[in-house]
């Protein structure tokens, strides 16, 4: 046989192959990526021009078509900074490789879909929801039918509509539950699984910050330094604890939803639960609307005054997410102050008396951790910052103005603490005030070791928490607590 023949040969047995290997066809929402564009675009929406929101009852009268379509219209959508599946996208890669042709056939808006295949660079065709049609279900399964035929595609998907489109496909790659697996089955021949790791309590307690509850620790305070040794105030800030902490974790749930996409950009941010698409959108903000309620409702039922704190720190919170966290300089100000109310708040639950002195040297004290945070991002995201993404209004430039400030804030700290120990209020409390100023040093060491990690780019999460883990911070608590106990015996 000659060369020519040999070739016309491979060429024929090639187009035989490829008639009898079915067309494969790939959803989109939770399928190639582990989120939803409608929700994505209803988040970007709420961050940047949440008014607009107000005419989605208008859109949705005119069907979920027009919903998606006037969504994509009014977002700065980026596919690049969406989660996706790297199992699916190597799976698709080798089918490529293979000569597959590859569909998307999703109910995302076209606009957005296309976007996606243009970034992925691996889909032949794109079939999308437009206006006048919701390319979902059986709507789906219809359109790839009259395209390649019953049976002459093969799906992968992620939910129950997509059995629709199994039933009429030759084969099904299940991204999805062993439940959904067994439906597919069902319907027609499984030829593949994507597992999918439902969220743990570790992914929970990772999106809820658990570790950050730690500041909530703030609550016992006044009753610490103004020497309360009785049951009931102990008891009730500890339920005051649990219910900050149910609000607190409620709203960096809420936060995280707002900062999806600047978090995905960012070094470390970007592993966070909801960033990395390990839950979802939905789901995160029905846990969040759930949790706050039962802490703002349970608040009030324990004392008025701390239910109206709590509102007020959830209510600055969530300014501080939509806004505020925007604004130059006010919003480490505002982060500063989510402390000092944590120590109002549980001065109010257990009817502890707060000295001015005391709400000074916290104002002054936190102030400049939260300068050592806002600092520590702004060396560890400088191009996120140069590119405009980081949610924040910061230049790379500012870092020494931060710097400066929060040093500065510090001292200050430390300067109203030697002042309170020879105010004539400290009297009624310690017998003997003088050595408490020897917490002026360490409290004045601990705050520069913060700024020295920071200035080193170990700084790497809020400062509060680093105490948390730090060996050196407990040591210095201890030697804190033995100053203390010096200044309330009485010797001799």
């Amino acid at each position: 046989m000659s060369t020519l023949e040999n070739a016309v040969s491979r060429a024929s047995d090639e187009q035989k192959h490829a008639a009898q290997s079915p067309v494969l066809c790939v959803d989109l929402d939770g399928t190639l990526i582990k989120t939803d564009l409608l929700w994505e675009c209803i988040i970007l929406l709420l961050k940047s021009r949440p008014w607009v929101l107000l005419l989605t009852p208008l859109w949705v009268l005119q069907g979920r078509a027009v919903l998606k379509r006037r969504l994509a219209e009014r977002v700065a959508f980026q596919a690049s900074m969406l989660p996706y599946r790297s199992n699916v996208i190597e799976f698709l890669n080798s089918q490529k490789k293979n000569g597959q042709t590859l569909v998307l056939a999703t109910a995302a808006d076209k606009n957005l879909a296309e976007q996606v295949a243009a970034h992925v660079a691996l889909f032949d065709h794109v079939y999308a929801t437009e206006p006048g049609g919701n390319l979902k279900g059986r709507a789906k399964a219809a359109l790839l039918e009259s395209k390649f035929g019953k049976a002459g595609f093969d799906y992968v998907g992620d939910s129950k509509s997509d059995l629709s489109v199994w039933k009429v496909a030759c084969g099904a790659y299940v991204v999805g539950n062993p439940q959904l697996v067994n439906q597919a089955s069902s319907v027609t021949t499984l030829k593949g699984v994507f597992a999918v790791n439902p969220p743990t309590l570790k992914t929970w307690a990772r999106a809820l910050r658990g570790h950050h509850w730690a500041k909530n620790i703030l609550l016992f305070l006044p009753l610490l330094l103004a020497h309360k040794l009785q049951l009931q105030p102990w008891l009730m800030s500890f339920i005051g604890f649990v219910l900050f902490g149910l609000c607190a974790s409620s709203l960096y749930l809420f936060n995280d939803v707002l900062d999806l996409h600047s978090d995905r950009a960012h070094p470390w941010k970007s592993s966070r639960p909801l960033a990395a698409g390990e839950t979802t959108i939905q789901t995160g903000l029905v846990v969040s609307l759930l949790l706050i309620s039962v802490a703002l409702g349970l608040s009030y039922i324990l004392s008025t005054s701390f239910g109206l704190v709590l509102t007020t720190y959830a209510l600055l919170t969530i300014w501080y997410s939509v806004q505020i966290k925007r604004i130059v300089l006010l919003d480490v100000f505002v982060l500063s102050s989510f402390y000092t109310i944590r120590i109002w708040a549980g001065g109010l639950i257990s009817h502890t008396f707060l000295s001015q002195w005391f709400l000074g040297f916290s104002l002054f004290f936190f102030l400049s951790l939260a300068m050592a945070k806002r600092y520590s991002e702004l060396l560890h995201a400088e191009e996120l910052v140069k590119s405009g993404n980081s949610g924040r209004a910061y230049h790379p430039a500012d870092r020494e103005l931060i710097s400066a400030l929060g040093i500065g804030s510090s001292f200050s700290s430390v300067v109203i603490l030697s002042l309170y120990v020879h105010s004539q209020e400290i009297l009624a409390l310690y017998r003997r005030p003088g050595p408490l100023l020897l917490l002026c040093p360490v409290v004045l060491y601990w705050l520069s070791r913060v700024w020295l990690r920071a200035h080193r780019g170990e700084l790497h999460e809020d400062p509060v928490t680093l105490a948390i883990r730090d060996p050196l911070s407990y040591t210095l608590a201890a030697i804190m607590l033995v100053i203390i106990a010096l200044s309330v015996v009485k010797w001799g």
